[in-house]
């Protein structure tokens, strides 16, 4: 199946929230988006990304004829894929050719060809038995918004104030801790002490909660506005600005 590439930019930008958490990923192309599910190899943090197709493709006219809902492609290091692109002339037409096999009943690429008019350029797919997979249904428990036991929001502005205060320190075991009462949150690592800028309406919690995650884990989040989740044994983070969450598993102080 062969793809045109209207937006590369967007398509990296979509392959950097993955190669985050692991270079090692299994994208999931669908007719109407590509996803994919990741995790840290400890399964502390899990991220969900996708993006529509018709942001960063032409239509996928030829999709149908293979009579499956996905193809699953694995690559075993995403940045090769992301260095591609910068080997192509701006003023020519990228396409994705996907070569596909039937295995064990679901649609696997074995072979991704980024072409141009003076360029071609092969990559193998990973075998999908090497990489670890994510079941829809697993995702949808792990980022579960039903059962939090408070829920608020975090803006732009405070998440780039949280990054820049992560950077204080160096320890990747310090802990940060979200302190939610009624009216306000808190986050606190070992040498500060911020309050959100949100007000009564961007929270929602019965009574106070303290859950802690490593600090260093943050980082697997994108810094965009989100809604943030607290359970018991995790935060679930929901951009508001693009297809993305990301749980990460409470610490137990």
């Amino acid at each position: 199946m062969k793809i045109r590439v209207t937006s590369t930019s967007n398509l990296i930008s979509f392959l950097k929230k993955l190669k985050v958490v692991d270079k090692s990923v299994l994208l999931e192309l669908t007719e109407d988006k590509l996803f994919s599910k990741v995790h840290t190899p400890d399964k502390s943090v899990m991220k969900y990304t996708g993006i529509s197709n018709d942001q960063i493709f032409d239509s996928l006219t030829d999709f149908a004829s293979l009579k499956c809902d996905r193809i699953k492609i694995g690559l075993m290091d995403v940045t090769k894929m992301m260095d591609c692109f910068k080997h192509f002339r701006t003023e020519e037409d990228v396409f994705i050719d996907i070569s596909t096999s039937t295995v064990e009943g679901e649609c696997v690429a074995t072979e991704l060809q980024i072409i141009s008019a003076s360029l071609k350029i092969k990559l193998r797919c990973a075998d999908l038995s090497l990489l670890s997979y994510v079941e829809d249904k697993i995702l949808g428990i792990v980022h579960s918004k039903e059962d939090a036991l408070s829920k608020f929001k975090i803006y732009n502005s405070d998440f780039s104030s949280l990054i820049s205060l992560c950077g204080m320190d160096s320890n990747p075991e310090e802990l940060l801790v979200f302190r939610v009462t009624g009216d306000s949150v808190k986050v606190t690592g070992d040498s500060f002490d911020y309050k959100l800028n949100i007000g009564k309406s961007d929270i929602t919690s019965e009574d106070s909660v303290d859950s802690s995650i490593y600090k260093s884990h943050l980082n697997y989040v994108d810094a965009e506005s989100c809604f943030c989740y607290i359970h018991e044994n995790r935060i679930v983070f929901f951009s508001d600005q693009t297809d993305t969450s990301t749980a990460v598993g409470v610490i137990e102080k």
